[in-house]
């Protein structure tokens, strides 16, 4: 099989959305598990303080409520200067932009803002994909191919490539 060969331009929503795609998928998860613990133990203290049980149940609602919605706010300032890091650090890049990618039946190989990223498909944790672009995470690397950057037929032998190649767990194409 001959490698695609996938170049388009590197546009501020492709470093937005990669971004978002991170922070989902990486920070948010560990979040969400993290919050779980949190309001397990403030429940425990609150019902542990030696309070009637009545007036313990009462703090436990007012507390959860509060909490939860600290921890909202909190989620959304981290959305919020996450996406304001990455608009700076695409502020920074050196003009002409691009994201170059050689893709083969072993892997991908992504050139974009000075660095060269390679993943073979058997270490895929996940390929999704969106209206406008296919996502991959490679353990700890995450990579975003637009769709415009696909020659014509291209994209058809990509998704073949990717089906046969990524592990099914990881493979959430639709078909």
């Amino acid at each position: 099989m001959s490698p695609i060969e996938f170049r388009t331009d590197h546009r501020l929503t492709d470093t937005l959305a990669l971004q978002f795609f991170m922070l989902r998928h990486h920070l948010m998860r560990r979040g969400l598990v993290l919050i779980v613990f949190m309001l397990g133990g403030l429940a425990v203290t609150t019902l542990m303080n030696g309070a009637p049980l009545a007036d313990s149940l009462s703090d436990l609602r007012r507390n959860a409520g509060l909490y939860l919605a600290i921890v909202v706010v909190g989620l959304l300032v981290i959305q919020i200067v996450g996406m304001i890091m990455a608009f700076l650090a695409w502020q920074r890049l050196s003009r002409p932009r691009e994201i170059r990618a050689q893709i083969t039946a072993d892997g991908v190989t992504l050139q974009k803002d000075g660095f060269s990223y390679a993943a073979r498909w058997a270490n895929a944790d996940l390929l999704a994909e969106s209206r406008a672009a296919y996502l991959l995470r490679f353990n700890r690397l995450y990579m975003r191919l637009p769709r415009r950057g696909f020659a014509p037929g291209e994209e058809a032998r990509f998704r073949d490539v990717a089906r046969a190649a990524v592990p099914a767990a990881a493979n959430r194409l639709s078909t």
